[in-house]
């Protein structure tokens, strides 16, 4: 998908959005943390993540994935690490959000014949909305720029456009699951599946 079809996309669900009738009420909770579970082509990862909304607009937030290899890279470990800054802005029946993020990370096997390191920026925008009987969804495009070097291990510097989609189910007024699915490059590890259960306060 082009990053201008993206954009537009977009654009269509805020101004949808923006057009609700007024007076519709929507309770988003960005108190949260989770941990999960992530897999691409190339790695599978645990994360233990965690956001918060300071005021009414500001997001702050991060995440810490322990990495293991598979298919052609079995054999692999590793941790990567990400932080995070969003502004929100209401938009009819759900919000508007534009995030920042950093990233850094290392892969390396038993023996140290491979080791290679990683980071990871990008810039994204979303939107987030309930939908009713406990579900919410959000949908996103971020641009992400992502650096890789190592030893025996191929490095790369990309510029990938990335579309996430994500469905959340609220099981308690605290308690949540949430799926997730991401179309990415190959060279970054292609497209990603997540599930994390979370924790509101």
């Amino acid at each position: 998908m082009k990053p201008t079809s993206i954009l537009l996309l977009l654009t269509l669900v805020a101004a949808s959005a923006a057009a609700a009738p007024y007076g519709v009420v929507h309770d988003l909770n960005y108190n949260r943390l989770g941990v999960g579970y992530e897999t691409d082509t190339y790695l599978k990862s645990v994360v233990v993540s965690g956001e918060a909304k300071l005021g009414d607009y500001v997001l702050i937030g991060g995440s810490y994935s322990d990495v293991t290899g598979k298919g052609l890279d079995e054999g692999l470990d590793g941790k990567f690490s990400r932080f995070g800054l969003g502004v929100v802005f209401n938009a009819g029946p759900g919000d508007l959000i534009v995030r920042g993020t950093y990233g850094q990370g290392n892969l390396e096997n038993a023996d140290f014949t491979a080791y290679g390191v990683a980071d990871e920026t990008s810039i994204g925008v979303s939107y987030r909305a309930a939908l009713g009987n406990g579900f919410e969804g959000e949908l996103g495009y971020a641009r992400v720029h992502t650096r890789v070097a190592g030893t025996n291990i191929d490095a790369y510097i990309k510029n990938d456009n990335v579309v996430k989609a994500s469905l959340r189910y609220d099981i308690t007024k605290n308690i949540d699951v949430t799926v997730s699915y991401a179309f990415r490059s190959k060279v970054v590890g292609g497209n990603s599946f997540g599930l994390s259960g979370g924790y509101s306060f």
